[in-house]
């Protein structure tokens, strides 16, 4: 009968240790979950700021009948300053 508490001990521990192992498992796949949500947000914000860039180009050339303007959108580089986008 000396075996009986220690038996129950032991099972408590270890559903302690099932219980805190699934607790962590389900925080990690939280944290996956609002990782996989921040990079589609991320990419769809990307995709807004590339439209917003080439709306402002194709009015920018439109105001200077279809040439490159003297003085080009700031997100240019200096690569493209030098041999502009046709």
């Amino acid at each position: 009968m000396a075996s009986m508490p220690e038996r129950t001990e032991t099972e408590r521990l270890h559903d302690d240790a099932i219980r805190e192992s699934l607790a962590v498992q389900r925080r990690l796949s939280a944290m996956t979950a609002e990782e996989h949500e921040m990079e589609r947000a991320m990419k769809a914000f990307e995709e807004d700021a590339d439209q917003a860039k080439r709306s402002i180009e194709a009015e920018w050339r439109a105001e200077h009948w279809g040439r490159e303007p003297e003085h080009p959108p700031a997100w240019h580089t200096t690569d493209e300053r030098k041999h502009p986008r046709r």
